[in-house]
């Protein structure tokens, strides 16, 4: 009976320690992923931060991106983020598909409107596989 206790509590042990084997999981970097996925999101969150440096290694330099009525060149495009202010963002409904070492994701992209009513816009990026990482190279969006 001894032996049933103490099984049963050194199981119960480790099943409540169990959760605390591994440190918490750190958030995602230009570094440590590996899914274009993730480097839309990383886009969309160098946006939010401000973060200006960071954005021209993410994109190509043939970048094709059109937004607003317009199509723009890399240069055009950091001055056009860099405009609209994002104090947030939500991606949903991504689906991503896969095209040799090409990535089309497309997603609905909401930023907030000074009215209120978040902006819903559908949006399309193709990111290319590179040896760091991935970069932009073509976007679309439009509202939805």
């Amino acid at each position: 009976m001894r032996k049933c206790w103490f099984i049963s509590l050194l199981a119960i042990t480790v099943t409540l320690s169990g959760c605390t084997l591994y440190g918490p999981q750190k958030n995602p970097s230009l570094k440590s992923t590996t899914s274009a996925e993730q480097y839309q999101r990383l886009f969309w969150g160098a946006v939010k931060a401000k973060n200006w440096q960071q954005l021209p290694g993410m994109l190509a330099a043939n970048v094709v991106y059109s937004a607003g009525g317009k199509v723009m060149s890399k240069d055009q495009v950091l001055a056009y983020l860099q405009g609209l202010n994002v104090s947030d963002f939500a991606i949903t409904q991504m689906v991503v598909k896969p095209n040799g070492p090409d990535m089309t994701l497309s997603y609905t992209l909401q930023l907030p409107n000074t009215g209120g009513q978040p902006q819903t816009l559908q949006a399309i990026a193709v990111w290319q596989q590179v040896s760091s990482g991935w970069i932009l190279t073509a976007y679309c969006e439009h509202p939805q």
